[in-house]
């Protein structure tokens, strides 16, 4: 029997807090503060909320009934589409890629996904886009209404979202006009970046925007994140190309998408004895890193009023069996 399709278009991200990291600020010499999106209160938080929420209000203006995504095994996203889901009463199907011994002892993300109700297949990732072809068609041969979602929540909604998100952080900043000269985040699947650059010009601000890339190589992030800008202003009806380039890096890919180094479980260290704060070693953790050896190599100067962007991830560290055992708490 299919759920009744309710619509929820209440649901709504909150502010998520601006926090001054005046410690680890005055450890580097810059003027730092970092956007708080691990703490919005739904569904575990994090940029795949912002995200999800938009593309599930899409779905639900088209009377969908059940969704269908992909993502790693320990995928934030697929956590986060999961719980809206359930919330929605909707059915989901979750493609994911990475080891099938994680189902059987589900940790974390995956077990939030279980917990959810969510349907799960763990795929080899030449095998995602016909997997979900053929869910997608299976919903529809029992009378669903499905709607598909890309990884990462990769879509004009999604980085709609984070264009949303600059005007949310410019009304934060009015109260002491403090605006930054540079913005770090951690940069998969690129919409979140888009949204940011997109946003700034929408608001004339000029910082410039750093996406350190979780796994992508520079040329090949480089260019979704390009298309998805070009996407959202002409979504926008901008004028132009916009005029900063993207700027996407992949200094601190490390071994690749869940795998660091020993430099950014320093910087995951170091948040969270200095300010409290909890990184992973898949995304923030590496953002941090990069903006750590930024500083230190003179690219961004003692006194830089900085914005980091804390996109999540909590979860994904308390996962990693990779972590602990290089950490040696």
């Amino acid at each position: 029997m299919m759920a009744a399709n309710i619509h929820y278009k209440n649901i709504t991200t909150p502010p998520s807090p601006l926090h001054g990291m005046p410690k680890l600020g005055k450890f580097l010499n810059i003027d730092l503060r970092t956007k708080r999106d691990d703490l919005l209160p739904i569904s575990g938080g994090g940029n795949k909320l912002r995200k999800a929420i938009r593309i599930f209000h899409e779905a639900n203006d088209l009377c969908c009934d059940a969704v269908v995504t992909t993502g790693g095994i320990q995928s934030n996203h697929a956590r986060v589409v999961a719980l809206l889901a359930a919330r929605y009463g909707w059915r989901c199907k979750l493609i994911l890629h990475g080891s099938p011994s994680e189902l059987r002892h589900p940790s974390c993300n995956t077990y939030l996904m279980h917990l959810a109700g969510a349907d799960i297949t763990v795929v080899n990732p030449e095998r995602i886009a016909a997997t979900m072809a053929q869910a997608m068609q299976e919903f529809r041969n029992k009378g669903y209404k499905p709607f598909e979602i890309p990884g990462g929540g990769h879509s004009i909604e999604g980085a709609m979202a984070y264009v949303e998100a600059i005007k949310e952080l410019e009304d934060q900043c009015q109260s002491d006009r403090w605006r930054p000269e540079w913005i770090i985040l951690a940069s998969g699947t690129g919409a979140t970046q888009a949204g940011v650059v997109v946003g700034l010009e929408l608001i004339g601000w000029k910082a410039r925007v750093v996406g350190v890339s979780v796994a992508r190589k520079h040329d090949r992030g480089t260019g979704v994140i390009e298309q998805s800008c070009s996407d959202l202003r002409q979504y926008l009806t901008l004028e132009g190309t916009g005029e900063q380039p993207v700027d996407f890096r992949d200094d601190w890919v490390g071994e690749g998408y869940e795998k660091a180094g020993g430099d950014v479980f320093e910087a995951i260290r170091i948040a969270a004895r200095m300010e409290g704060i909890i990184l992973d070693p898949t995304y923030t953790g590496k953002a941090l890193c990069a903006l750590m050896d930024l500083v230190a190599s003179g690219d961004i100067s003692k006194g830089a009023k900085v914005l980091f962007w804390h996109t999540g991830g909590l979860l994904n560290l308390l996962a990693s069996h990779y972590a602990r055992d290089i950490m040696q708490l």
